[in-house]
C-alpha cells in the first residue's frame, strides 16, 4: 500500500483528478486535503484560529507550518485506515511540511509516492480566467502561481530526490489525464 501525494500548480486539474480517484476507487483511498481542512475552519464561529486561517486564506498567504502540520496530523489520524492508501492533496507545501510527512510516514510504516500534474503557466492563466470566481483577480492569480514556484517547486524537487514522483502532462483532457492516473494508481 502506498500513500499518494498530489502536486500541481493551480488549475492543473489536480483537485478534479483527486475527486475522480475517490469516485472510481472509494474503497482504496482515504482523502486528506489541507485546503478542505482550512475551508472547514473558516465556517466556524469567530475565534482566534478562525480569524487567522480566514485572513491568511483571503490574502492567499500560506498558513504557518506549525498550524498546518498540527491540523494535517490530526485529520490524518482521524481518517487513517490500515487497509486504504491515503490520497493527500494541498500538503506538503513547504520543506518543513515535507519533513513532517516523511517523519509521519516513517513512524506509521507507510510508503509514499507522488504524482505531479504539469501545465505551462499560460494554460494555468487561461483555465483560471475561464472559471473566474469572486475572489479571483489578475493579482491573486499571479500571487498563487508565484507562491507555487517559491514554496512548492522546492518541495517537489526535494521530494523527487527521495521518493518516486511520476509526472503527468495535465494539458490533456480530464478524461485522458484520468486514464493515465488510473494506470499509475493501479500498480
Amino acid at each position: 500500500m502506498k500513500d499518494i501525494i498530489l502536486f500541481g500548480i493551480q488549475w492543473s486539474w489536480k483537485w478534479t483528478q483527486a475527486s475522480l480517484i475517490q469516485e472510481n476507487h472509494p474503497d482504496a483511498f482515504s482523502y486528506v486535503s489541507t485546503w478542505n481542512i482550512f475551508r472547514a475552519l473558516t465556517k466556524w464561529p469567530d475565534n482566534a484560529l478562525w480569524r487567522y486561517v480566514n485572513d491568511r486564506m483571503n490574502s492567499w498567504i500560506l498558513i504557518d507550518d506549525k498550524v498546518t502540520n498540527s491540523l494535517f496530523q490530526a485529520y490524518f489520524y482521524s481518517v487513517i485506515d490500515e487497509w486504504k492508501s491515503m490520497l493527500i492533496d494541498w500538503y506538503p507545501r513547504t520543506i518543513n511540511q515535507l519533513d513532517d510527512i516523511f517523519r509521519l510516514a516513517d513512524l506509521e510504516k507507510r510508503e509514499i509516492m507522488g504524482i505531479q500534474f504539469t501545465i505551462p503557466d499560460e494554460v494555468a492563466f487561461e483555465r483560471m480566467a475561464s472559471r473566474w470566481r469572486d475572489d479571483d483577480t489578475q493579482e491573486s492569480m499571479k500571487l498563487r502561481i508565484a507562491q507555487f514556484y517559491e514554496h512548492t517547486v522546492p518541495v517537489i524537487n526535494y521530494f523527487s530526490q527521495h521518493v518516486d514522483l511520476i509526472t503527468v502532462d495535465a494539458t490533456q483532457s480530464i478524461k485522458e489525464i484520468a486514464e493515465q492516473v488510473n494506470k499509475i494508481i493501479l500498480w
